[in-house]
């Protein structure tokens, strides 16, 4: 039975569907402004670079450390 005390607050529900948006847009924006600059010829500083990649690796590695958790292995 399934009380009031077991649901999840409604402003925690919102607060968790705009956190898991956060990580892929950022991820996105981060690797496509990257992906321009290079195409533009715009000299890209070392850090903006280890930024972005560390933004995608945050994201997607984090996806595939879960899914081998997921998995058992």
């Amino acid at each position: 039975m399934i009380t009031n005390k077991d649901k999840e607050p409604l402003s925690q529900g919102v607060v968790n569907i705009v956190r898991s948006f956060t990580r892929p847009i950022l991820a996105i924006f981060g690797l496509v402004s990257w992906v321009m600059m290079h195409i533009n010829g715009i000299e890209i500083p070392e850090i903006f670079t280890l930024l972005v990649w560390g933004m995608v690796l945050w994201y997607f590695g984090e996806r595939g450390i879960l899914k081998m958790i997921g998995k058992g292995q």
